[in-house]
């Protein structure tokens, strides 16, 4: 058996394999991190505001918490993220996408600052999100008949 030929290569998967999933584009991986810091950002600052909040008098001092300079960094860094998939893709396409910003602080709220989320809410939630979900696929789509 010839090792050099991928054709007779005794490796079962290789980069002529069918079964190598195919690669995301790098701007799908920079939208799904920017949709996740951004609430992972906004969960951070909550939490740095609640123990400032919490604190007794301090002045400024109360306001260098360092999960709130955190949580704006994070938030940051997914405001770059945001900027380069938006650099690469259609703003009116990726946009929707952020909605489910709603679905990650609702359940990080409820989960780490036992707020209530009601039915409703979470029934709306996943409204909104079965829209994008409409919206993309419309957008995919259109783009396949194209």
């Amino acid at each position: 058996m010839d090792n050099d030929n991928p054709r007779t290569s005794a490796i079962p998967f290789g980069p002529s394999s069918s079964a190598v999933a195919p690669k995301a584009p790098p701007w799908t991986l920079a939208l799904l991190g920017a949709v996740v810091m951004a609430g992972c950002g906004h969960l951070l600052i909550k939490l740095g505001l609640n123990q400032i909040r919490g604190g007794g008098p301090g002045g400024t001092a109360r306001w260098l918490n360092p999960w709130l300079f955190f949580g704006l960094g994070v938030y940051g860094v997914g405001t770059l993220l945001w900027i380069f998939a938006v650099s690469r893709k259609q703003i009116s396409y990726l946009y929707p996408i952020t909605a489910l910003n709603y679905a990650i602080v609702a359940l990080g709220g409820q989960l780490l600052f036992q707020e209530s989320v009601t039915p409703g809410r979470w029934l709306g939630i996943a409204i909104v999100i079965a829209g994008v979900m409409l919206m993309q696929w419309s957008a995919n789509r259109r783009t396949e008949l194209s």
